[in-house]
């Protein structure tokens, strides 16, 4: 089965959810796509797979693609062939994801990191004059990482750790992260973590009443939205979690920009949409570290910086073997060729 037309699929497979979206080969603008689709992300790989599968043939319809796109939730390591690991959700290891999506929908298949992936994507929304500039990138989100793109090109590392900020110790004695170790950025500062801080304080303080017991109370748990919520609403409580957060992001952008000293720093996923109670710990963490101040922007994207990036992805695939190898300096994961066989859940 090989791929044809100008229909593109690019796929973000996140620790919680995962989107999709088709788009035309020509698509730009801020709003490129046909149609998305979003899935909670199962529990494991295996059935994650036959999910997003299921999702795909759903969007493409009859269609095939010209070119497919991922952006994973997870480290992607692309020699001597495409591997992943999630550190939250089991069993992607296992999985030939290029393979199953090539032959599934057609067409060459690339994939990226997620925060590699909305790096991607947010240097392709820059203007025109401004995409040679050296852009790192910070996603805060179910994890923590980052990316860096220099010369107009993704600089992924030898083994493909480039930007894993996330796993920047800060504490020799704080909460366990998902690596295994203790006291890293992703286990004090991304969505869970915040969460949880908060729980951690309720708990602490059951006579205090502030509107994030009430939302605990409703729904029985707490998300970082509900901080953020709170927060603006005038909570002190839940704006001292969010401005703690903040600030050791803030420091995690003075790292990059003493390693890298980019033009440009762009802090994006969930977590970035939260309000001024994140946002001016974190430029004023920036700004005391750094030997020059840093330019730190919100992402123009949001959320949706990863799929964007797929979307990307999912163009430069095309190109591979029409246009020579315009598109092989983006690579992280790519199929060599199309096969025959129907599609399963594992490798």
């Amino acid at each position: 089965m090989t791929g044809g037309g100008d229909t593109l699929l690019a796929i973000d497979i996140g620790g919680t959810k995962t989107t999709l979206a088709v788009a035309k080969l020509s698509a730009g603008g801020s709003h490129p796509y046909l149609a998305i689709d979003r899935l909670p992300t199962p529990s494991t790989a295996a059935a994650a797979l036959v999910a997003l599968l299921a999702a795909g043939r759903r969007l493409l319809g009859d269609d095939q693609a010209a070119g497919i796109g991922v952006s994973f939730g997870g480290h992607v390591h692309h020699a001597p062939r495409c591997r992943l690991m999630s550190r939250h959700v089991p069993g992607w290891e296992a999985v030939d994801l290029v393979e199953h999506l090539t032959r599934g929908f057609g067409g060459k298949t690339l994939i990226a990191n997620d925060a590699d992936a909305a790096s991607r994507g947010e240097h392709a929304c820059l203007p025109v004059d401004q995409q040679a500039m050296t852009l790192a990138y910070l996603t805060v989100s179910t994890g923590i990482g980052a990316a860096m793109i220099i010369d107009g090109r993704p600089h992924l590392g030898r083994y493909g750790l480039a930007g894993e900020l996330g796993h920047l110790p800060i504490s020799l004695d704080g909460p366990s992260c998902s690596c295994g170790s203790v006291g890293h950025l992703e286990a004090l500062a991304s969505g869970p973590a915040i969460a949880r801080a908060a729980v951690a304080a309720l708990d602490a303080e059951p006579q205090r009443r502030t509107v994030l017991h009430a939302a605990r109370a409703t729904q029985g748990f707490l998300t970082a939205v509900d901080v953020d919520r709170a927060a603006r609403h005038g909570d002190e409580l839940a704006a001292r979690l969010l401005g703690e957060a903040g600030a050791l992001v803030g420091h995690a952008v003075t790292v990059m920009t003493l390693v890298l000293d980019p033009d440009l720093v762009i802090v994006g996923g969930g977590v970035a949409q939260a309000g001024p109670a994140f946002w001016q710990p974190l430029r004023q963490a920036a700004q005391a570290g750094a030997l020059r101040t840093p330019d730190v922007r919100r992402s123009g994207l949001g959320a949706t910086g990863a799929l964007r990036g797929a979307l990307e992805l999912a163009r430069a695939a095309a190109h591979i073997g029409h246009q020579g190898d315009s598109g092989a300096h983006l690579t992280r994961c790519e199929a060599s060729s199309p096969t025959q066989s129907p599609p399963g859940t594992h490798s």
